[in-house]
């Protein structure tokens, strides 16, 4: 597996898309069911017309968690990485 590089930026950025996808998928709405709803077919399209439903909510939902969890990495990153420079830091400054 190789490595993957990237910063509180890269993150924040993916977070943003993530939060802007859901938004997208959580707007898609299935039409209302035509005259004549109670045709199998009509029915069947209903069905169909549910589970898309189900599934855009459930996308949606997962995209938000995702979005929510890179921004938690992203000030849990930028964090390690301001203190360890200000450790590396102090390790040039000590004198014994």
């Amino acid at each position: 597996m190789g490595l993957i590089q990237t910063d509180v930026a890269g993150l924040l950025a993916l977070a943003a898309h993530c939060e802007a996808q859901a938004g997208r998928i959580a707007a898609v709405s299935t039409p209302s069911p035509a005259a004549g709803a109670f045709q199998p077919s009509a029915l069947a399209v209903q069905a169909a017309h549910a589970e898309v439903a189900a599934a855009g909510t459930r996308l949606a939902a997962r995209m938000t968690a995702t979005a929510a969890a890179a921004s938690i990495a992203a000030g849990n990153y930028g964090t390690t990485d301001t203190t360890g420079a200000a450790e590396i830091t102090a390790v040039g400054t000590v004198v014994v």
